[in-house]
């Protein structure tokens, strides 16, 4: 079984699970809330219904504050205020007791003194009137006139309801009374629809579940709770009881995995397999293994077809790039060729301009002394030729090497750096009537490598030739000695003319070979000369760790 078939099994398993917890999740927050809304809709209820109650309860006492506006407006009232008519009150005031559901009024002046007054059972004990002040600043902080009162049989309700005068200001007071017994509280429960009580202010209950409860508290002219009525109706509930047993849930949760495991075979047998089998022909580079899907005529077949032409297209990939290495190594191979080649004519054309063309030179200059000699001094005349012959038959062997491809002196006979200095020196004393004076050090010469030997070598071969051809020095100097500790200085001074560097830069191979072996053995190079005061050919060369 492939990576990536094992990859997607466990990500549709996965996919499966979170589906499962999903479904369950959302069975449960469906159930959160149903119960949060049933709650809610209970609770709003319950709020309506006191509501309700409490309106009652206002229309309970709505025929009392009426009587009391209606009458304590009437113009025939304020004059029974000046002038008392106890036939016209009786006439009409008191009806008011029967078909208002009171038990008592009263008609005061400003300064509490009293009336008329009238009862529907005059063996009733009547609570106490409240003062005027009271009276006043009642009606300053609630419903006007509402207060009550309590006797040793029952609790009054006194409602006072002021007489406005002719400037505006009361002139009297109109006060109704009813009873809260027993009788009162059967009509308002039956108004109501509720069951109505009077408690203690101290003892108001909590609403229950079964129940819902309005209270207010009954306050006399003081503020002073002396009662508390308590309407309350019983609730039934909304929707009836919620089913939390576990069949809903189980239910639930079994047409899940019967969906869920439906599902997942579906997803094994026409997404998984295809995908395993293009996995293994992938991982084996076998294409024959996706021929099977090839039949159906299904997506997975349009998917083995490209599989296939993936293989035919990778195999002449692979084919034209093992083409294009090939190539490539060719031209890599012509290219290495070209510029050994392209080198090697630059170094033969350095060399011989350094090495083989000076020696000639050199050679040529030695044969135009002994000619000069010969007349004065027949025998170092031949000793000189000596030389010359010498220095030819080096000059040959040096121009065989090059023609064999080959650098001078890299045999195991190799000399040198001083040696081959000095016996250079002493081969140009032989041929040119010049001075040499040479300083070493032989702990710098021992750090050379033997490319800086060769090229330092060739540089001094170099420089001696321009000092005496060019320059016509007849005493040169050469210094080797250490710089810094990790450099050599080499230095070649002459007497010579001198020249111009600037000027002399680019007319001839000296000074471009004198650079370009300085760069190539990493050394730095300076040349310091002018007209008519001699050269100084100065070369810094790296060295390397002293042999312990």
């Amino acid at each position: 079984m492939s990576i990536l078939s094992r990859s997607v099994r466990w990500r549709f398993l996965a996919l499966l699970g979170a589906s499962f917890v999903a479904l369950g999740g959302a069975f449960w927050l469906l159930q959160r809330a149903r119960h949060g809304q049933l709650a809610q809709a209970e609770a709003e209820w319950r709020e309506q219904t006191r509501q309700h109650l409490a309106r009652w309860v206002t229309v309970a006492n709505r025929p009392v504050v009426e009587f009391a506006r209606d009458h304590a407006t009437l113009p025939a009232l304020r004059a029974f205020l000046a002038k008392p008519d106890r036939e016209w009150a009786r006439q009409n005031l008191d009806p008011a007791l029967l078909d208002r559901h009171l038990e008592a009024l009263w008609v005061l002046r400003a300064d509490g003194t009293l009336l008329h007054h009238a009862a529907r059972d005059e063996t009733t004990a009547l609570p106490r009137l409240p003062a005027p002040a009271e009276l006043a600043a009642a009606a300053l902080h609630r419903p006007p006139g509402d207060g009550f009162a309590e006797t040793p049989v029952c609790l009054w309700q006194i409602h006072a309801t002021p007489i406005a005068g002719n400037d505006g200001a009361p002139a009297g007071w109109l006060l109704t009374g009813r009873a809260w017994n027993n009788a009162l509280l059967d009509w308002l429960s039956a108004l109501a629809a509720a069951d109505a009580r009077l408690i203690a202010p101290d003892r108001i209950a909590s609403p229950t579940a079964d129940r819902v409860v309005w209270t207010t508290e009954l306050r006399d002219f003081d503020g002073r709770p002396l009662r508390a009525l308590e309407l309350s109706q019983p609730f039934p509930g909304l929707g009836g009881p919620l089913p939390d047993g576990p069949w809903p849930a189980l239910l639930l949760g079994a047409f899940a995995l019967l969906l869920l495991t439906a599902f997942g075979l579906a997803v094994q047998g026409w997404v998984l397999r295809p995908l395993q089998v293009i996995g293994a022909s992938l991982e084996q580079r076998a294409p024959a293994l996706v021929e099977p899907l090839l039949a159906p005529r299904d997506e997975f077949a349009r998917v083995a077809a490209l599989v296939q032409s993936a293989f035919a297209d990778r195999a002449a990939l692979h084919r034209e790039v093992e083409e294009r290495r090939r190539t490539e190594a060719e031209l890599r191979a012509s290219r290495e060729q070209l510029q050994h080649a392209v080198e090697l004519r630059a170094r033969l054309a350095r060399d011989l301009h350094d090495h083989v063309i000076q020696s000639i030179y050199a050679a040529g200059l030695g044969l135009e002394s002994a000619r000069a000699q010969m007349s004065t001094d027949p025998f170092g005349t031949e000793g000189r030729l000596r030389h010359c012959l010498q220095n030819l038959n080096e000059t040959i062997r040096q121009v065989r090497s090059y023609i064999n491809d080959l650098e001078p002196d890299t045999t195991g006979r190799r000399q040198h750096f001083t040696d081959a200095v000095r016996a250079l020196t002493a081969t140009m004393h032989e041929l040119w009537p010049v001075e040499f004076a040479l300083a070493f050090s032989e702990s710098a010469s021992a750090r050379l490598t033997n490319v800086c030997e060769i090229h330092a070598l060739q540089i001094v071969r170099e420089s001696l030739s321009n000092a005496i051809r060019h320059g016509g020095a007849t005493r040169i100097e050469i210094r080797l000695r250490e710089q810094d500790g990790d450099h050599a200085l080499l230095e070649v001074s002459d007497n010579g003319r001198g020249f111009d560097p600037m000027q002399r830069m680019g007319t001839g191979r000296g000074l471009v070979n004198l650079t370009t072996r300085a760069r190539e053995m990493g050394a730095s190079l300076r040349i310091d000369a002018a007209e008519g005061r001699g050269t100084t050919i100065a070369l810094l060369i790296p060295l390397v760790e002293a042999p312990a």
